[in-house]
């Protein structure tokens, strides 16, 4: 494939967001080195949940067919159902969307990685693993220089930083404006379950139907299931809510995973239904999580020459986070990796624009900071507000009538978000500015 644009790009990290930005960078004949930590493309996690808004833009990337083989084919609508955690699990809503000819998916993390692996351009696209970012510095010639823990460099145009919540970029490149690492008080014990086992423990499979079922607990606690892998396994997580950690600095000494026995997940669910603890009951060995976000967010998802925008003049220039790097959330409204698609389509529509070259690009990338800044942050809030509902701290209360008042519409903002319209109003602010001629 012929080189189409007179810059080069890296990107640091090899999750979803990374190779989803290399995938549509090369395909538009634009040079990309992918760097990765790990010996090979992989994932930490099990499943996620994939919303309408995201299903648009793999569309529009044209990869939802090779996301299709991967997810758990759901051909309904958007259907969450939210019931009571205690016995007899009464029903307090069930949310839908009939606006949409699409509806949400489930998948397992790794197995979509790999799809989009194997969609990488050959010859435009080069892979290279066990590189960690240790630095990042500007070369004598002003362009960002990687520095990895093996001593070896690599300079690039543009550097991308995709390297997840611990992010090496954030931290070299923005320093204290992007540390903001919290402990969000949440705790999420995580596994997967083989359905065939919890047809065995005599769970009805009713339960088990492609569908998200979320049970609230009085305060607190909440769990949530969904199938994934074609329907073979079901992806559970079950949250508490530590108050006294809520929102405050991370620390470093406290592991942020570690492993949890049945028998812990049982007690601390003590007061939920025979339905719900059927499926705990059925989770060996969870994982349990301490989870960790962003806040606040930094001051700009982008690093640009001083007169483009206010960064330190002894910083590298030309490098954009997306994903978790620059935004890591808190999983409530399962809206964290949807936002991180969202990054790579709006940064790589712009990015492989036909006026987008060497000489403008930190106007590019200021262009996609003006239209990403303000609907991440609004994604955020809505998360937390979301995390707030379920734990019974909503504005309307913990009971059902209360919930269901909070509730109703919170995913509509996220669903009916229109990417084009972002990417559009970017492209027309750098023609207002001249650095795109009037098409």
């Amino acid at each position: 494939m012929a080189i189409s644009k007179d810059f080069t790009v890296a990107v640091i990290g090899g999750g979803l967001v990374g190779v989803l930005c290399a995938i549509a960078l090369g395909r538009a004949g634009i040079k990309v080195d992918i760097f990765e930590a790990a010996h090979k493309y992989d994932e930490i996690g099990a499943g996620i949940g994939i919303g309408p808004n995201s299903v648009r833009v793999l569309k529009d990337m044209g990869i939802f067919d090779d996301f299709l083989a991967v997810s758990e084919n759901r051909d309904t609508l958007p259907l969450i159902t939210f019931v009571r955690g205690a016995d007899p699990h009464d029903e307090i809503l069930q949310y839908t969307d009939h606006i949409f000819e699409v509806g949400g998916y489930g998948l397992h993390r790794a197995a979509f990685l790999k799809a989009l692996a194997d969609l990488l351009p050959a010859g435009v696209v080069h892979s290279h693993f066990q590189k960690r970012c240790i630095s990042i510095a500007s070369s004598s010639n002003g362009r960002p220089r990687v520095h990895f823990a093996d001593g070896s460099m690599h300079e690039a145009d543009l550097i991308i930083g995709a390297d997840g919540l611990k992010s090496a970029v954030r931290t070299q490149v923005f320093g204290e404006r992007g540390s903001g690492l919290v402990d969000t008080g949440s705790r999420a014990y995580r596994q997967i379950i083989p359905m065939q086992r919890l047809l065995d423990a005599g769970i009805k499979e009713e339960m088990l139907r492609p569908k998200a079922r979320i049970w609230l607990g009085a305060q607190d606690k909440y769990m949530i299931a969904y199938p994934i892998v074609n329907g073979t396994v079901l992806n559970v997580a079950a949250f508490t809510l530590d108050r006294t950690q809520e929102m405050v600095p991370a620390n470093s000494e406290v592991p942020w995973l570690k492993p949890a026995s049945t028998g812990e997940l049982l007690s601390a669910f003590q007061d939920f239904g025979e339905e719900a603890r059927a499926i705990l009951g059925c989770m060996e060995a969870p994982n349990k999580w301490n989870l960790h976000a962003l806040h606040p967010l930094p001051e700009a998802l982008v690093s640009v020459a001083p007169d483009k925008k206010a960064a330190n003049k002894d910083k590298p220039v030309s490098v954009v986070l997306v994903g978790d790097a620059a935004h890591a959330m808190l999983p409530h409204l399962g809206a964290g990796a949807g936002t991180g698609i969202e990054d790579a389509y709006v940064l790589t529509s712009l990015l492989t624009h036909p006026q987008t070259r060497l000489a403008n690009l930190s106007e590019v990338l200021c262009a996609y900071d003006v239209v990403r800044g303000p609907r991440i942050s609004d994604i955020m809030s809505r998360s937390i507000r979301a995390g707030d509902i379920y734990h019974g701290y909503g504005p309307s209360g913990a009971t059902d009538e209360g919930r269901r008042r909070d509730l109703d519409a919170q995913w509509q903002p996220i669903w009916h978000h229109d990417l084009s319209v972002d990417v559009r109003q970017a492209v027309e602010s750098l023609q207002r500015k001249d650095y795109f001629e009037r098409e």
